[in-house]
């Protein structure tokens, strides 16, 4: 059998944002999960049967034990993905936030990348069979991903040709049997980090723009007169694209992408946890930044309460010095493009929990660079803020496998 997947992947340092589909008109499903792998070498002989694999098979990118033969992964060790990885106790390879190593250049990128397409494909597969493989299924892709801007800028070409370059295989052995796939792929479109996520802002159209604008005005922003139509005509802006290791500030002039003017700010919201699990210990053990940053989303009880306060304010310490840094780096991005620029979106998977400090600081920043009057700052929803790039990445690499058909 053989499966044809379109999928745009924001493959990000904290976590992996996807839209996968087989295409023909087939809605796209959902792929979020940790960006981290447990390693295992000693694999139990705990496999899933029966009325199990369906739960399994629906929530796999969190229970994936997988290994790869691939040039872009030097062995055969098996990893555990998504929660289950995490909770395995074993050593975790994630993107590490402080490092310069682009992402284009590590085993990991092609590691969440191949177990995506692995993972969509399995669970194609049984949906329309109703049972596991047992032959090798052949997969063929067409894929949307990102690098922040300073990366796209040298290392686009190669992050492509390496996927494209030669046949992939991923071996699934949760089950009574490995389920083996043979992964080609056909295409990659490689955009920057934060360019694609406008792509997707313009496609959602007017009932997202006006929830932005309602937000603006809460904020402060006035925007007498703007329509969500005025704003979406816009073709000079500028984002601010928070993720986990980078901020991407992508600009758009004329309605082009513009790598020229576009930067990166090399820190993002998990140099913030980081920071914070340095500055809580010894007092309070956080293995790392994730098992921070899910304690304090949690609701504490009377036995924890006392430890989640001392973390928010640990956080909350570090949001303020971050987000001094990223208004830094906008003001170098406003002196290069603030002359034609229209509006400022502000999104990614960091935005929301640092909203309430960075929102007004923004707002002002940007007033002192224009005399008072300031730009409309659209701030996104947090129900939307970490999907767009994979959203908009989705839309071109269906785009372009349209084309080819």
């Amino acid at each position: 059998m053989s499966i044809n997947i379109i999928a745009g992947l924001d493959i990000g340092n904290g976590y992996v944002k996807g839209s996968a589909s087989t295409g023909a008109g087939e809605k796209p499903s959902s792929i979020d999960f940790i960006s981290g792998v447990a390693y295992e070498t000693n694999p139990a002989d705990l496999k899933i049967m029966g009325e199990a694999v369906r739960g399994t098979v629906d929530n796999i990118f969190n229970e994936m034990e997988a290994s790869f033969d691939t040039p872009l992964v030097k062995d055969s060790i098996h990893r555990l993905f998504g929660s289950r990885g995490v909770s395995s106790g074993n050593s975790l390879d994630e993107f590490d936030v402080n490092s310069v190593l682009s992402k284009a250049n590590q085993p990991l990128s092609a590691i969440l990348i191949l177990g995506c397409l692995a993972g969509k494909a399995l669970q194609v597969y049984f949906t329309e069979n109703g049972c596991l493989p047992e032959e090798t299924v052949k997969v063929e892709a067409s894929l949307g991903l990102a690098l922040p801007i300073s990366e796209y800028k040298t290392l686009r070409k190669k992050y492509a040709s390496d996927l494209k370059q030669c046949t992939h295989m991923v071996c699934i052995h949760n089950f009574e049997h490995p389920v083996r796939f043979e992964i080609t792929v056909t295409d990659v479109q490689v955009l920057a980090e934060g360019e694609s996520a406008q792509y997707a802002i313009i496609n959602k159209g007017e009932p997202l723009m006006n929830s932005m604008l309602a937000e603006a005005r809460r904020n402060g922003e006035p925007l007498e007169g703007v329509t969500a139509a005025d704003v979406l005509a816009a073709k000079n802006t500028i984002g601010v694209d928070i993720g986990e290791g980078t901020v991407n500030f992508p600009v758009f002039q004329n309605g082009k992408f513009n790598a020229d003017a576009s930067v990166t700010l090399s820190k993002g919201y998990g140099t913030v946890l980081d920071r914070a699990v340095e500055r809580l210990s010894p007092r309070f053990l956080f293995g790392n930044r994730k098992a921070l940053s899910e304690f304090i989303q949690s609701e504490p009880n009377a036995l924890n309460k006392a430890r989640h306060t001392a973390a928010l304010a640990a956080v909350a310490e570090e949001v303020k010095g971050f987000s001094q840094e990223l208004c830094q780096s906008f003001i170098k991005v406003m002196g290069r493009a603030g002359s034609y620029a229209e509006v400022i979106y502000v999104y990614g998977g960091g935005a929301s929990p640092i909203k309430d400090v960075l929102y007004p600081m923004l707002i002002e920043t940007s007033k002192s660079m224009s005399g008072g009057l300031g730009y409309p700052v659209l701030y996104l929803d947090s129900r939307y803020s970490r999907y767009l790039n994979r959203e908009g990445l989705y839309l071109i690499a269906e785009k372009v496998a349209e084309t080819k058909r």
